[in-house]
């Protein structure tokens, strides 16, 4: 997909690198789980944030390779999260044209 600078795209920029301070920050939870498992959080960015009243469930793109959806429990840190993973372009598979935008968004911001 080509990016053409529009509103959208610059709105999806500021909040990807935004989401992709917050997973390199050493004390949050979230990264803290995703590093226990192997992923490298220095080119990841957070796709969607679902807060649910159990649990935080997030999805992220990790290093372009990898769609991982996480859930967190909000009451018991000692509960370990539920990761799961799929390929980018299994992912990508019947997605709406706003999400394409922004993974490709992020796509971009990993090449800069």
């Amino acid at each position: 997909m080509r990016l053409i600078g529009s509103k959208a795209e610059r709105e999806f920029r500021e909040e990807l690198i935004r989401s992709n301070k917050f997973l390199n920050s050493e004390n949050e939870r979230l990264s803290l789980e995703l590093r226990k498992v192997g992923f490298d959080l220095s080119n990841s960015f957070v796709l969607n944030h679902i807060p649910e009243q159990c649990e935080d469930i997030f999805v992220l793109l990790i290093s372009g390779s990898y769609v991982v959806t996480i859930e967190i429990d909000k009451s018991d840190s000692e509960n370990p999260a539920i990761i799961e993973h799929v390929e980018l372009k299994d992912y990508l598979k019947g997605l709406s044209k706003i999400h394409q935008i922004k993974i490709a968004v992020a796509m971009d911001l990993m090449l800069t």
